[in-house]
């Protein structure tokens, strides 16, 4: 495996996209390619992250809301709580 191929599969391995076999061939690419295989993997992941972070969430429905209230009122009722 080349070292660009490790890094496109680097991209995969930290949102564990990698079927076993990949997961394989990665892992004894990354020991072969040593601190630089490390230093890739790092990068990926801290690009995840800030990628997650970035996502702004959504306000639930209006209506998904009402519907969770009501199934928590009626577990209390049903709990003997009021």
């Amino acid at each position: 495996m080349t070292y660009e191929e490790f890094e496109n599969l680097a991209r995969l391995y930290v949102v564990g996209a990698l079927d076993e076999d990949e997961t394989l061939d990665f892992q004894t690419a990354r020991a072969e390619f040593g601190e630089r295989a490390d230093a890739c993997i790092r990068e990926c992941r801290n690009l995840n992250a800030m990628f997650a972070l970035s996502l702004c969430p959504q306000k639930p429905h209006p209506e998904t809301r009402k519907r969770l209230v009501e199934m928590v009122r009626m577990m209390r009722e049903h709990s003997g709580h009021n």
